[in-house]
C-alpha cells in the first residue's frame, strides 16, 4: 500500500470572515462556503506540478473568535443565521472549526510550538492542536501547507 500524501490548509478566521452573501443564507450558505474552499484545494492540487497532488487527502482548520464575530456581524445578519452558517460548515467534509478568545490564542494553535520529540499521532490522539501542526507539516506525506487570514505586524 502507497503513502497517503496529505494537505493542510490553516484559516484564520479572526482577521478575515467569508462573504455576507454566504452567511445570510445560515446553514446552506454554511455548506456551500465549506465546499467552495474545499473544491478549491481540490482544483489547485490537481492543476499543481506535483503528480501525486492529485491524489492528496487534506484536513481544513478554521479558527474563529466566535461570540464576537456574532455580535460584529448583527447589522449584516441575525445570530440565528450567523448560528446556522456555523453548523454548515462544520457539516462539511474536511472542515473543523476551531473556537478561539483572541487573536493571540489563534496565532499560538497556528504557528505551533515546537515539539521536543517526534511523536507518531496515530498512537497520541490527544496532543495539543498546536503541536499537531508542526508534527504534520513535518511529515515527509505533508506535500502543501495554505495558510489563509494571517498577516505581518507592523513597527
Amino acid at each position: 500500500m502507497g503513502q497517503m500524501n496529505l494537505a493542510i490548509c490553516m484559516i484564520d478566521g479572526t482577521r478575515s470572515i467569508f462573504s455576507t452573501g454566504y452567511i445570510t443564507e445560515g446553514e446552506a450558505g454554511g455548506r456551500k462556503a465549506g465546499q467552495d474552499i474545499s473544491r478549491g484545494i481540490k482544483d489547485y492540487l490537481a492543476d499543481a506540478s506535483s503528480p501525486q497532488d492529485s491524489t492528496v487527502k487534506f484536513s481544513i482548520a478554521i479558527y474563529i473568535m466566535k461570540d464576537r464575530l456574532r455580535t460584529d456581524l448583527t447589522s449584516i445578519c441575525a445570530p440565528e443565521q450567523f448560528d446556522k452558517f456555523f453548523v454548515g460548515l462544520n457539516d462539511t467534509p474536511y472542515v473543523n472549526i476551531v473556537e478561539v478568545n483572541s487573536k493571540r490564542e489563534a496565532d499560538k494553535k497556528i504557528e505551533g510550538e515546537q515539539p521536543t520529540s517526534q511523536v507518531d499521532l496515530s498512537y497520541c490522539p490527544n496532543i495539543p492542536r498546536q503541536e499537531q501542526l508542526q508534527l504534520l507539516a513535518g511529515l515527509p506525506q505533508t506535500v502543501r501547507v495554505f495558510f489563509s487570514g494571517s498577516y505581518l505586524p507592523c513597527g
